[in-house]
């Protein structure tokens, strides 16, 4: 768990700039939306800053091995005896606590913007909580992809599978589904249709996205472990 912990450590101190960046806009954007602030304005916030979020978080991880593999640093780690399921483990820590930090700052944004125009607050914390859980899945699914493909590819393998619903139906999923196959696509569907004090979902989304990540990190690290870390997938 050390070694996990040390890497995941590592990497948000190397993604510092994205970190910076995003919680300058996340706590801007919350500054903007409260001047001459209204109920729509605060629903619009909580219905679209959350996607950003979910995007970002895929992109955090897409690239990080391809990166380490090109600056060779792969190598090094991997000749200190970690292994890879560890290293992979570490990435994707590393993911999830700037994720939680996000997550954090969207709660804390629209719980100011609740407060100060007396709307309801209930739930706000679940959605939080979900949608991190449902970040972290995000961050997996694009680990996974990239263990055997290109950034570029893995990115739009990951996004394919996150919100594989949508392809099929339109963008209508059936909620039940939804939640427990494809945890992503649920929260999407939850946000659109997000309204003051809804909490419906959140917990089976919760759930079903902590399944979801294990799921991948182990798929990914399966198919790490067969993989010749000194080529770069095609």
């Amino acid at each position: 768990m050390l070694p996990i912990l040390l890497m995941a450590g590592n990497y948000v101190r190397m993604q510092w700039v994205t970190l910076l960046v995003m919680t300058i806009y996340l706590v801007g954007i919350g500054g903007v939306f409260s001047v001459h602030q209204q109920s729509q304005e605060v629903l619009f916030f909580l219905r679209s800053q959350p996607l950003y979020v979910l995007f970002i978080s895929l992109m955090l991880a897409v690239p990080a091995i391809e990166a380490d593999r090109k600056s060779r640093r792969l190598l090094a780690v991997l000749s200190k005896g970690i292994h890879r399921w560890q290293y992979l483990g570490g990435i994707l820590c590393g993911c999830a606590v700037m994720t939680a930090i996000f997550s954090f700052l969207i709660w804390a944004a629209a719980y100011r913007l609740c407060i100060r125009g007396g709307d309801p607050t209930q739930g706000l914390g679940l959605l939080a909580a979900a949608l991190f859980t449902c970040c972290v899945a995000a961050s997996s699914a694009g680990l996974l992809y990239s263990t055997f493909l290109h950034p570029l590819v893995a990115t739009g393998a990951a996004t394919i599978t996150l919100i594989l619903p949508f392809a099929f139906a339109g963008g209508k999923t059936d909620a039940g589904s939804a939640n427990l196959l494809f945890p992503v696509a649920g929260l999407v569907d939850t946000l659109v249709r997000y309204d003051f004090g809804t909490v419906d979902g959140l917990w089976a989304l919760i759930v079903s996205a902590t399944v979801a990540t294990i799921i991948f990190w182990m798929i990914g690290a399966a198919i790490f472990a067969r993989r010749d870390v000194t080529i770069s997938p095609e």
